[in-house]
């Protein structure tokens, strides 16, 4: 990971810890509009920062693995082994999830928006388009909620 994203997560950090420290004051929690903001902004942060911290953990882990490489026990060693592969590849996955999370949002993603498209005005073309169009909006809609099944009637 480069320095930029890495001093961009430490800013995130801090900036968690202090919406954090904000939020549990009387004075926020007086005032319904800053402590909605406020709220907002900490579910927006949470997921990034608790990935963050869950990749450093593991890369102590994996310089503790590393040091247990030079015991003299070898079954240390071979412990030592499998830890550092496990802490690696983790490790792999949560720099690839940081990457996923620190994307900048669209601003309308949380907006509703309705879509009506027609299949009588332009033929077979747009029949097929509007059945692609089904398929895709349920599949997104599935794939959101952590089920991803393509369904096609014949």
């Amino acid at each position: 990971m480069n320095n930029s994203i890495q001093h961009r997560l430490d800013r995130l950090t801090d900036r968690f810890d202090e919406v954090a420290a904000l939020l549990s004051e009387p004075e926020t929690q007086n005032n319904q509009n800053k402590f909605r903001t406020l709220s907002q902004e900490y579910a927006q942060i949470a997921p990034i920062v608790n990935c963050y911290q869950q990749f450093s953990a593991t890369l102590k882990a994996i310089e503790g693995a590393k040091e247990l490489l030079n015991d003299s026990d070898p079954e240390l060693r071979e412990l030592a082994k499998e830890e550092l592969h496990d802490a690696k590849e983790l490790a792999s996955q949560l720099t690839h999830q940081l990457q996923i999370l620190l994307l900048p949002k669209d601003p309308n993603d949380n907006r509703n928006i309705y879509i009506e498209v027609r299949a009588g005005t332009g033929g077979a073309e747009a029949a097929i388009f509007r059945v692609i169009s089904l398929v895709c909006t349920n599949a997104t809609r599935n794939s959101k909620a952590g089920k991803l099944r393509l369904l096609a009637k014949h």
